[in-house]
C-alpha cells in the first residue's frame, strides 16, 4: 500500500537506522522500501541494498538533486501511496504513524500530507522548539488558506495524484516540496497533520545556524511564487 521513497547522497551514516526502523511492519502495512541515490561516493548504496527494497542509482549524465533523487524513484514504486523520507527521519511511533494516515486521508478525503516535524528529543535544544512550533504554525496557516505548504522531510502522497502533476519539479534544487504542495493543492485536499510527529536531525540547523536556514527557506519560497526559480543553486 505504500512506497517509502528514501532518496540519498552520501547518507551511510544514516541510512541503515532509517530503513530498518520499519522492519517489524512491512507485512502490516504493505511496505516497500525504496532507496533511490544520487551518486553517493561512500558506502550508502552497499549498506542500502542489504537492507532496501529496491536500492536505485540516478543513472543520467546531469547533476541529480532532490527533486529528481525524488521522482526517480517514485517511478520504482508499486503501491499507491508514496511516502517521501529523508534519511535523517525517525518516526516514533510506526503503528500510531500509519494509523493517523490512514484514517486521516479517508476521513477528510486527503491526497497529500506532512506530518509535524520535530528535533530529536535526544538532540533538541529550547531553539529547536521555538523555531519548530513557528514553521509548524506557519506551515498550517499556509494551507488553511489554500496555498499548499509541506516541509520535505516527510511527505504523504496518493501516487494518483503525483503523477497528474508530474511530480516534482526538478528544476528546483530547493524548494521543490513547498511548490509540489501548492500544485497538488488544486486537485484536492493537502494538510499538515499535527498530531503526526517526526524527528528529524539537526544537522542542517547546527551546521548553517537557524538564521540562515530560515533565510534560505524564505527566499526559495519568495523566488518560486514570483520567479518560478529557486534563489539557491544547491541545497
Amino acid at each position: 500500500m505504500y512506497s517509502i521513497i528514501i532518496p540519498t547522497l552520501n547518507e551511510q551514516n544514516n541510512i541503515v537506522k532509517a530503513i530498518r526502523q520499519f522492519d517489524n511492519y512491512k507485512d502490516k502495512y504493505k511496505l516497500e522500501i525504496i532507496v533511490s541515490d544520487s551518486k553517493s561516493t561512500d558506502n550508502t548504496v552497499v549498506l542500502s541494498e542489504n537492507v532496501a527494497d529496491k536500492v536505485i542509482v540516478y543513472n543520467k549524465d546531469d547533476k541529480c538533486n532532490i527533486s529528481k533523487a525524488r521522482n526517480f524513484g517514485a517511478k520504482f514504486s508499486s503501491n499507491s501511496f508514496l511516502i517521501f523520507l529523508d534519511a535523517d527521519i525517525i518516526i516514533p511511533d510506526i503503528d500510531l504513524f500509519f494509523s493517523i494516515v490512514s484514517s486521516d486521508f479517508k476521513s477528510y478525503n486527503l491526497i497529500a500530507a506532512s506530518p509535524s516535524i520535530t528535533v530529536n528529543p535526544m538532540d533538541e535544544n529550547f531553539i529547536d522548539k521555538i523555531v519548530h512550533f513557528t514553521i509548524l504554525l506557519i506551515s498550517k496557516c499556509m494551507n488553511f488558506l489554500g496555498f499548499g505548504y509541506a516541509r520535505g522531510g516527510c511527505q504523504i502522497i496518493d501516487k494518483k495524484y503525483f503523477n497528474l502533476i508530474d511530480g516534482y519539479n526538478e528544476n528546483y534544487v530547493a524548494g521543490e516540496d513547498i511548490d509540489l504542495f501548492r500544485r497538488i493543492r488544486k486537485l484536492g485536499k493537502t494538510s499538515i497533520i499535527n498530531k503526526l510527529n517526526v524527528f528529524e536531525s539537526p544537522r542542517r540547523y547546527r551546521k548553517l545556524g537557524y538564521l540562515n536556514v530560515l533565510f534560505l527557506w524564505f527566499m526559495n519560497w519568495l523566488f518560486i511564487i514570483l520567479f518560478k526559480k529557486t534563489f539557491s543553486s544547491k541545497w
